[in-house]
């Protein structure tokens, strides 16, 4: 009788342990359901070691402008490029006074300029409020962005905004054009722009792709 009873015993004992371990294992269940609960509709991605530079991934989004100055419109293609790949706002850069077409003439005239930093009265103006990153893009004159460039940056306060160069040339890459911006523009965010030989912008299409992609764009 006694054994009997030590059988019953032990069986409602195995019964009442079963029955306690499943609903701690629901309960864990519940507690690892409600941290993946969505937050505003959305689960939350798992962070990652390898996270997107911080900078540039704030570029996507924004509001773009290409502003630029092209003398031979070999400046404008690139601008093209730009835009085509941005969808960005293009706006030319253009002097009151254009500069004349003879070669030996505008080398001149634009090294007088360069020199005495001269910044010349330009056809049209734009509100540059309205843009959050703004490309500028020019041909490089004696070692520098030409002079409309430097009144261009000298009209506008671009504080915060990011502002990204491209230039063509005949053989002075970027020179430095970058730091000559940041020396005018002191509280904007220059990033890392790209130099294209003279007219080859057309033929560079796809290294214009890979710079904009690394970007973020």
């Amino acid at each position: 009788m006694r054994l009997k009873q030590k059988k019953i015993y032990l069986m409602i004992m195995l019964g009442l342990f079963l029955l306690v371990s499943g609903c701690g294992s629901q309960t864990d269940e519940k507690a690892a359901a409600v941290q993946q609960e969505p937050v505003n509709g959305t689960v939350p991605e798992k962070e990652t070691a390898s996270a997107e530079n911080s900078e540039t991934s704030n570029l996507r989004g924004k509001k773009i402008l290409i502003a630029y100055f092209s003398h031979t419109k070999h400046t404008q293609q690139f601008a093209q490029i730009i835009q085509q790949n941005t969808g960005g706002d293009l706006f030319e850069i253009e002097p009151k006074n254009p500069y004349p077409t003879d070669y030996d003439t505008v080398v001149a005239q634009a090294k007088q300029e360069v020199n005495s930093g001269y910044t010349p009265e330009l056809k049209q103006d734009i509100d540059t409020n309205y843009y959050d990153v703004i490309f500028i893009g020019t041909p490089v004159w004696w070692y520098t962005f030409a002079p409309p460039i430097r009144t261009f940056l000298t009209q506008h306060d671009l504080s915060g905004k990011v502002i990204i160069p491209f230039t063509t040339h005949k053989g002075s890459g970027l020179s430095g054009i970058d730091n000559k911006i940041k020396e005018l523009q002191p509280d904007a965010d220059i990033l890392a722009g790209l130099a294209v030989w003279d007219d080859t912008a057309p033929k560079e299409s796809d290294n214009i792709k890979k710079w904009l992609q690394g970007l973020n764009f």
